[in-house]
């Protein structure tokens, strides 16, 4: 195996080097039960040495301007999906380390995702999404993805009914659509559906949708893009180890949409907020062209992917490439949980200033003031010390009781309106409590840029 593998590393290199841009990959799970042990070892060491993680994700980020209830601020998270590069390997490799290197990246528009797949796997999927008015409101529908073993459709829909199922009709045989996540927000709502349990979806490249009594379609579809497509789809830039993707797409004259994909450098971060709808002044995303005359955003709607925004093209920029520039990133980091925090209580109804230090994930906060509420309640002023010109500064975090083993809820005021760095928390006690006692988890922290991201519209 040891020959093998060395031809391999050496065309990874290779593909490294010649397309960096491309490097969007995550690792595989771990299949060696069904591999001879030499294949399993061999094929591990080749993921360990080529593949890397991708994060993706949806997430409300709309807040209240004061007060945050940190549970309630997540409408859904969509964490990493698996992705493998193609590759031609030479004469003398075993069968079955082949067919683990014939799986293939696949970029599926309208989930915001890099998924893994197989040649030898139908996949269709919808280009670009459509929009249907209903009434004084428009449902969109997202993304479609027909696979041999699963069909999704993602729907998102503005002042319109809300869509628990619908029928779909493929190949002249009408099939049913179930929610598997469905959000909302004042009269605007999201929701993944899939093909009933035990129904077997034929892949196929049309589809017509029923729903809530309206007809929509046929709508087209076409083979998803794969990892040698990757030059056309987007271009990629990193900072502190963050690596950031774009993929635009042309909806319409005058109009693009773009999809962004983070590489980080660990796997228990997220990606929460690219700047489309900046919670922090001076961080938003901006997209400009080669004259830098900045382009106008169209406003997000309701329950978007925070990676995915539009735009319209700047009239009479003629042939001039656009440029996405993200200065900054929010992300947060799941795993991450301090030392236990005691802090002794005042009397019911009394105040006092303090100064108490803590730590989460390297960075230093102090707890200042503390006033006793109530009998079992307590506010709790904290300094995160937010500092735009650090690479990381910290916005907020989360609390974790003593025993639990998950993120309590609990509210938290603002340094002002216009952001959301931490000030004033609003936490618990139980009654006959002498000291409060509590872990920092879940640091959501800004990463410094600029990632300048060039748009390929050919």
């Amino acid at each position: 195996m040891e020959d093998e593998e060395k031809i391999m590393f050496e065309l990874f290199d290779q593909l490294d080097a010649e397309r960096a841009d491309r490097e969007l990959l995550e690792s595989l799970e771990d299949k060696s039960q069904l591999l001879s042990v030499g294949d399993a070892a061999s094929i591990l060491r080749i993921k360990a040495r080529t593949l890397s993680r991708v994060q993706l994700e949806k997430v409300d980020m709309s807040l209240s301007p004061a007060v945050h209830s940190p549970r309630r601020r997540r409408i859904a998270v969509v964490a990493s999906l698996a992705a493998a590069l193609l590759i031609a390997v030479g004469a003398g490799s075993t069968p079955s380390v082949e067919a683990e290197l014939k799986k293939v990246l696949q970029f599926l528009p309208g989930f915001g995702t890099v998924q893994e797949g197989d040649l030898s796997q139908l996949t269709f999927v919808l280009e670009k999404p459509y929009v249907q008015e209903i009434g004084g409101g428009k449902l969109t529908i997202d993304g479609i993805a027909l696979q041999s073993k699963l069909a999704t459709i993602t729907l998102r829909g503005v002042q319109t009914a809300e869509v628990k199922e619908f029928k779909a009709e493929i190949n002249g045989r009408t099939y049913t659509f179930t929610s598997s996540m469905r959000s909302s927000s004042s009269g605007d709502w999201y929701g993944d559906y899939i093909s009933a349990s035990g129904t077997n979806v034929p892949v196929a490249d049309e589809i017509s949708l029923y729903i809530n009594g309206t007809t929509i379609g046929p709508l087209k579809l076409v083979p998803p893009k794969t990892a040698a497509d990757l030059e056309h789809l987007g271009s990629s830039a990193v900072q502190q180890d963050v690596k950031v993707t774009a993929f635009p797409t042309r909806l319409e004259e005058g109009v693009v949409r773009v999809q962004l994909i983070s590489k980080l450098p660990q796997p228990s971060l997220i990606v929460h907020s690219y700047g489309v709808s900046p919670n922090v002044t001076d961080t938003g995303l901006y997209v400009e062209d080669a004259n830098e005359t900045k382009a106008e955003l169209i406003k997000p709607e309701p329950l978007t992917y925070p990676s995915d925004f539009q735009f319209y093209e700047i009239p009479n920029s003629g042939l001039l490439q656009y440029t996405v520039v993200v200065p900054y990133i929010e992300v947060s980091d799941r795993e991450a949980i301090s030392k236990e925090v005691s802090i002794p209580l005042p009397d019911v109804g009394d105040e006092r200033t303090i100064d108490v230090p803590a730590e989460v994930s390297g960075f230093p906060v102090h707890f200042t003031r503390m006033k006793r509420t109530g009998e079992t309640t307590v506010e709790l002023d904290v300094d995160v010390q937010f500092d735009l010109s650090k690479p990381r500064t910290l916005l907020y975090f989360m609390i974790r009781y003593l025993g639990s083993n998950v993120n309590n809820s609990f509210s938290w005021e603002n340094v002002n309106k216009s952001n959301t760095v931490m000030k004033t928390l609003h936490l618990e006690t139980m009654p006959g409590q002498t000291s409060l006692r509590f872990s920092l988890a879940e640091p959501h922290f800004l990463i410094k840029g600029p990632w300048k991201l060039p748009l390929n519209l050919d």
